[in-house]
């Protein structure tokens, strides 16, 4: 699986050139079913419908990837384009098929492929990150370098598996976002407290940085954490968090993947706290901040 890094082009192009276990036919779409490893749970209807138009006026200019196996073929790569060619009645399709995909690899490709396009919900993308992990022995740090990602994403999105499945279906649905699902992993107690606090944040509109005071036991409701002015541990006077502070926290929070608070001061003195909690979180704040030098 070493060549997987190069994504798949990479794996397209061997067709063209003429590589052993590789050809390239038309066969019929009722051979062809899908990767059942397959990451992505749900294809929106309005994507497939206008790859469908695309199809049916332009043709498959791009043919998938299927492996053989008893009864017919599987899909590696293209599984939107062959139920896009269902729709438009298709009877046969253009197909790669490979000969040497073993299921680790069809797993690793079937995510990277979707990873790519980049359009995955957090929780997809957790549970396959997750399937990395336990299927195919894989360390966070190997997965992330199969991806072409940080350490610390992978950590976090396999964090939000932690979460209530009620929590994760609101951050799926696009109630909440994954800034505040984050900050729900910090709350004390049982589940019940978990939700009680994704009641608030939804009925209230709270944003990450209110969660993140509600999450602390702090008052969260717009009306107290927007204008209440926040204080340093010494007791001067700190301005109230502006526009650009909140920026600050966020891109710090989304580069170093921990929770950020920017405290300024009046002549831009003050500090900035980390919130870490657990060995993995750590670990990749220093890999951060303080990565080992390579010679």
């Amino acid at each position: 699986m070493a060549g997987l890094g190069r994504g798949l082009d990479s794996l397209i192009a061997q067709d063209t050139e003429g590589s052993g276990g590789v050809s390239q036919r038309e066969i019929s779409i009722a051979q062809i079913r899908p990767n059942p490893m397959q990451p992505r749970k749900v294809f929106e209807s309005a994507h497939l419908e206008d790859l469908r138009n695309s199809i049916e006026n332009h043709g498959i200019l791009q043919p998938i990837c299927v492996r053989k196996v008893e009864g017919g073929y599987e899909i590696i790569s293209g599984e939107r384009r062959w139920r896009a060619a269902r729709l438009a009645g298709l009877r046969t399709m253009p197909v790669v098929i490979r000969e040497d995909v073993s299921n680790n690899e069809m797993m690793e490709l079937a995510l990277v492929e979707n990873l790519q396009r980049q359009d995955l919900d957090p929780i997809e993308k957790a549970q396959g990150f997750a399937e990395m992990v336990e299927s195919l022995g894989l360390t966070q740090e190997q997965v992330a370098a199969k991806v072409g990602l940080k350490r610390s994403t992978v950590t976090n999105h396999l964090r939000l598996l932690e979460l209530d499945e009620e929590v994760q279906e609101a951050l799926v649905s696009g109630l909440i976002t994954m800034g505040h699902a984050r900050a729900l992993l910090a709350v004390a107690g049982d589940s019940k407290e978990k939700k009680k606090a994704l009641a608030t944040i939804v009925r209230d509109e709270l944003s990450v940085r209110q969660t993140e005071r509600l999450v602390k036991g702090a008052s969260a409701s717009p009306a107290t954490s927007s204008d209440s002015p926040v204080t340093a541990s010494s007791g001067e006077s700190v301005e109230r968090p502006e526009a650009w502070v909140q920026d600050l926290e966020r891109r710090m929070r989304e580069h170093l993947g921990v929770r950020v608070d920017l405290a300024v001061r009046k002549g831009y003195k003050g500090q900035i706290s980390l919130h870490f909690s657990g060995r993995d979180e750590l670990e990749a704040l220093v890999e951060g901040l303080a990565p080992k030098k390579t010679i």
